[in-house]
Order: C-alpha cells, then structure tokens, then sequence
C-alpha cells in the first residue's frame, strides 16, 4: 500500500522547513533507504527554493506545494507552484562545473544535482501551476 503525503504554504522561505519535517517523517515511517531519503530533501530543498525564489517577482504572494508518494518501487514527488511559468529543465542556465568553485557563476547546479539524482525530472505547466515530477526507484527489498 502506498504512503502518501501533502502539504501546502505560502511562497515563503520560513515554510521550508515545516515541508521538510512532514517528509522527513514520512521517509521514517517508511523507512526508505538513506540515498533515497537524502535525494528527496535534497530535491525538495532546492526546488521549493527556487519557485519561491523565482516564481513569484515583486515579493507577490502565492503558494506552493509538495506531493510525496512512497509505492514499493519508486517514490515520487511532485513541486507545484502558483508562480510565473517558468521550466527550468529548459530554461535555467546550465552549471558551469569546471574551475575553481568561487571563480563559477552562481545558478544551476542545485537543479543539475537534482537531475543527477533522480531516475526521472519533468516539469509541465498545467491549470495555472508550474509541476516539477520526481521519480527516484527504489530497489526490491532482499
């Protein structure tokens, strides 16, 4: 049977770590495995950061939501936000990742670490909301 969780906030910072506690006891009450556990807060993290960041111009207010499912082979999650459209699987800058990391520009890397977590990343724009889906599979228990 399937776990599932969601919770709502306004496009606020501050909210960021009352998300992160809800799932974080969902991913204990499931017990995931600790490289899914940190993909999903790591995921969740940085793109609830970046649509309340960038989502919302002129400080507006709006809100932003996070869908968890746990099914026994792949966990999902899902980002929406009722922010400006905005894809940043097409759009954001890519991470310039050779160098010295305080000779790079700032922008990107935190989506790039996303994607290379995650079995799955795609964003559409459905009903007004921006949608950012997850797929981290899980492997069969032994």
């Amino acid at each position: 049977m399937a776990a599932r969780l969601e919770i709502s906030v306004a496009n606020d910072r501050e909210a960021i770590p009352e998300i992160v506690a809800a799932v974080t006891g969902l991913i204990e009450e499931n017990g995931l495995a600790p490289d899914i556990a940190y993909a999903l807060e790591l995921a969740i993290d940085e793109l609830v950061t970046n649509a309340i960041s960038y989502g919302y111009p002129d400080g507006g207010s709006g809100k932003v939501t996070v869908e968890v499912s746990i099914d026994s082979d792949r966990v999902t999650l899902i980002v929406r936000d009722d922010g400006i459209a905005f894809d940043p699987l097409a759009q954001a800058p890519a991470p310039t990742l050779e160098g010295d990391v305080e000779d790079r520009p700032i922008g990107g890397l935190g989506l790039h670490l996303v994607e290379a977590m995650m079995d799955e990343v795609a964003y559409e724009r459905r009903e007004g909301e921006n949608r950012l889906t997850c797929i981290k599979r899980r492997q069969p228990a032994e």
